[in-house]
């Protein structure tokens, strides 16, 4: 396996933050890692490694997570941070590349007198369940499986605890998917070692995110962690003695990044707050809500007596929003810089004021990684037919046609017709200008029709040559089970246990670990 590495077109919204286009929505400038490591941090670092490394002990880390341990230790450390919501099984595998990402550039900036550790939030006070109650594995024969296991909807996913039964038929569904592959071995070991029966959501996702990167210094945080979530819990007071306050911040730097020509990716009605509430004897999470400074929670007064009531039963009774929980991380954490993906970088466009407010510095954002793994079957057919991975993951079926086109001649055929055509409609075009400018119009249209005529059936010409190749047709859906699954970019659908089951753990962890932390990489098994 070797790493590949390109320079990808940028998005719109990231180029113009790479650039500096977005005004004053970012404290620190995109990739200005020394600027980030000055950002002032003054947390409680011995309280905050107490807490941390008790957690860590319970999921039985190593010494590498010790190790980190130590280092955030140091009054001048500082964290690379990074998250996502805990899907079964890992979640798409771009959360393995965020986790990697920010291991890599922690190691980048790590020194000995300032050291840099990194960290992986998980989003367990999310309850959105349909997004992390399944997990997609493909298996050797391109079978594409939904194993999907049972959560309770309404409260936070984190509280949630796996149905050993649900763990037994996840296992059995990679043996299959596997049949008698030389890895199946290792990967149900490691199943098994992060899901025990008494295994909770999140201690089951920490644990398997400890076993791949915790020797290479990865910590995990739990902000349902009860000794974590009371730091901040006068964060979550002035949001309650100013209900709008934070989330009319939001809307009017989403009202600056419209007048720059971006649509806000974060809205908040006039009555939202940015906190959710978990009543103490059990139910949904819900949105906390105001008229004026009155409080409602489900359309029901409820005064701010009874929520500090709340916090003090259960400090993670009260959570954040999305236009908030960054807040608190780098509350928490003395962070230097934030591994974010596209959506992130959005909305976090939204939030300085919610910082400032806070007197929290916001740190970095860093755009992570971006990677998709190349197996052994689709780097033979790339390499049988000449293809780029990139032309055939944007678009599988236009990739398969502009082979048949170049393969017997047509394309070829078709970009000399159209130069024929814009060499005599230009010299017509010459002529009658000379004549008579009134029929320059008629000639140019007359051009663009004959254009448009030999496109369209270059076009239907491609299609016809695909369906009379049955071997190019099966040898592209193979591509596009790995590539594009369900319609989608592989990372953003696929479990990284995809890859576990056909190329083994220690492979696959091992060519994450050699990316770059920055950029759009093929790993090329």
């Amino acid at each position: 396996m070797t790493p590949r590495q390109h320079q990808a077109p940028a998005s719109s919204f990231l180029a113009a933050y790479e650039a500096g286009e977005l005004g004053g929505a970012f404290a620190v400038p995109a990739g200005d890692l020394e600027g980030a490591l000055t950002v002032p941090r003054d947390q409680d670092r011995a309280s905050l490694v107490a807490a941390l490394r008790r957690r860590h002990e319970a999921w039985g880390a190593g010494t590498g997570a010790e190790a980190s341990l130590r280092k955030l230790a140091h009054p001048a450390s500082r964290v690379v941070v990074t998250g996502q919501q805990i899907g079964w099984l890992l979640g798409p595998t771009f959360s393995l590349s965020k986790a990697v990402t920010a291991v890599l550039l922690a190691r980048r900036l790590d020194r000995e007198e300032r050291p840099v550790v990194p960290v992986f939030w998980m989003a367990t006070q999310d309850h959105d369940v349909d997004e992390m109650d399944h997990a997609w594995v493909l298996g050797r024969n391109e079978r594409l499986l939904r194993l999907g296991v049972g959560v309770p909807r309404g409260p936070a996913v984190g509280r949630a605890r796996l149905d050993p039964a649900d763990v037994v038929r996840t296992r059995a569904a990679l043996r299959e998917l596997d049949g008698d592959g030389p890895h199946a071995d290792d990967v149900d070991a490691l199943l098994v070692r992060a899901c025990d029966d008494a295994c909770g959501w999140s201690d089951g996702f920490a644990r398997l995110l400890l076993a791949l990167l915790g020797d290479s210094g990865l910590l995990v945080v739990d902000p349902l962690d009860r000794e974590l979530a009371r730091r901040w819990r006068g964060a979550l007071e002035r949001e309650l003695d100013e209900p709008g306050a934070s989330a009319a911040a939001i809307m009017a730097a989403g009202g600056r990044l419209a007048t720059l020509g971006w649509q806000p990716l974060l809205g908040r009605s006039d009555d939202a707050t940015n906190l959710f509430v978990e009543r103490p004897d059990g139910g949904a999470r819900t949105l906390l809500r105001h008229r004026g400074s009155a409080l409602y929670l489900g359309g029901e007064r409820v005064e701010r007596a009874t929520l500090r009531a709340y916090l003090d039963a259960d400090p993670t009774s009260i959570t954040p929003a999305a236009g908030l929980r960054p807040v608190l991380q780098d509350l928490l954490l003395p962070s230097a810089a934030f591994v974010v993906g596209p959506g992130e970088l959005r909305y976090l466009a939204q939030l300085r004021s919610v910082y400032d407010a806070h007197g929290v510095g916001m740190p970095l954002l860093w755009p992570r990684a971006t990677v998709t793994v190349l197996q052994p079957p689709v780097r033979r057919i790339l390499e049988r037919h000449g293809l780029d991975w990139r032309s055939v993951q944007a678009d599988p079926q236009h990739a398969l046609c502009e082979l048949q086109l170049h393969r017997h001649g047509y394309a070829d055929s078709a970009a000399a017709a159209l130069a024929a055509v814009e060499r005599e409609f230009g010299a017509l075009l010459a002529a009658t200008e000379g004549i008579d400018p009134s029929l320059t119009g008629p000639v140019k249209r007359g051009r663009y029709h004959l254009e448009r005529t030999v496109v369209n059936l270059r076009e239907k010409t491609g299609r016809a040559l695909v369906r009379q190749d049955d071997g190019a047709r099966k040898q592209f859906a193979r591509l596009q089970a790995h590539l594009r699954p369900n319609g989608g970019l592989q990372e953003r659908v696929l479990s990284p246990f995809s890859h576990f089951l056909t190329l083994g753990v220690q492979p696959v962890r091992d060519a994450f670990l050699g990316i770059e932390p920055e950029g759009d990489q093929a790993l090329v098994f």
